[in-house]
């Protein structure tokens, strides 16, 4: 038997239904000293963009020959392939061939790419829930060893989701919303170091018929609570937030909103 396996688990499935317990339940019948982090299940429904982003956020941090189960899956039952990533580290992505685990993929380097082969896992009664009846089982084969070629075969036809990329115009920054935390943090797809912003400049967003200027800071108490604020997150990019407050509510944003952004250089 292999080394104990440690299997990093993201969807869309929300924790008041037990779908994610059905899934763990599957992998654990194949071992039960395995590692299952919850990364997250609060994706926003379907939104495959976010997920590429979330897992680039995460993914670094994993130890190496981490098992990723990756399940957000808006074409659940249709044509799209069900799929195992390799990787140089040693990682194994395991979820829909729509592109959204790509991204994270390649910063650890992509080996090979393998469509599963679904005949090998037996009769089910659903095709709605892949994330048990497939994949799961899928990462419990894994982490007993068994080799790819025995899952399925290689493939180099896979999809890709881009994360989206700022667009900088001659004095305005079109930006995506990738993500909003659970403190209301709106997550930006500006990376800090990638264009030319120092601390003090100042963010005026333009939101529909409202202008609100967010000075970039180093963190949330250099202004006072209840104002407005940039900084740059955990992820490195710069999210627009509230100190002590909640951003998305109050600009009425959400993952994939687009914003007009104006630099104002603190000169």
């Amino acid at each position: 038997m292999s080394s104990q396996s440690i299997i990093a688990l993201i969807t869309d499935y929300g924790i008041r239904d037990t779908y994610v317990a059905q899934v763990k339940g599957v992998i654990l019948s194949y071992r039960r000293d395995v590692v299952i982090i919850d990364v997250t299940h609060e994706v926003e429904p379907f939104n495959e963009v976010e997920a590429a982003f979330l897992l680039t956020t995460y993914v670094p941090y994993m130890p190496p020959k981490t098992i990723h189960l990756c399940i957000v899956d808006p074409k659940v039952g249709g044509e799209r392939r069900p799929i195992v990533i390799e990787t140089n580290r040693g990682d194994y992505f395991i979820g829909p061939d729509t592109g959204f685990m790509i991204p994270a993929a390649e910063i650890l380097g992509i080996v090979n790419v393998y469509e599963i082969d679904e005949s090998k896992l037996g009769r089910r009664f659903s095709e709605t829930f892949h994330g048990r009846d497939v994949f799961a089982h899928i990462v419990g084969k894994l982490s007993t060893g068994v080799d790819l070629d025995e899952i399925g075969k290689p493939i180099s036809d896979y999809k890709r989701v881009e994360i989206p990329k700022p667009v900088f115009k001659e004095d305005i920054i079109e930006s995506t919303v990738l993500h909003v935390d659970r403190y209301g943090n709106v997550i930006t797809n500006l990376k800090f170091g990638e264009f030319e912003i120092s601390f003090g400049d100042i963010l005026e967003l333009h939101i529909l018929n409202e202008v609100v200027r967010c000075p970039l800071v180093q963190y949330y108490s250099k202004v006072d609570e209840g104002s407005f604020l940039t900084t740059v997150g955990g992820s490195g990019y710069i999210e627009v937030s509230i100190n002590k407050g909640n951003a998305s509510q109050r600009l009425g944003l959400k993952p994939g909103d687009k914003l007009r952004i104006r630099l104002i250089k603190n000169i």
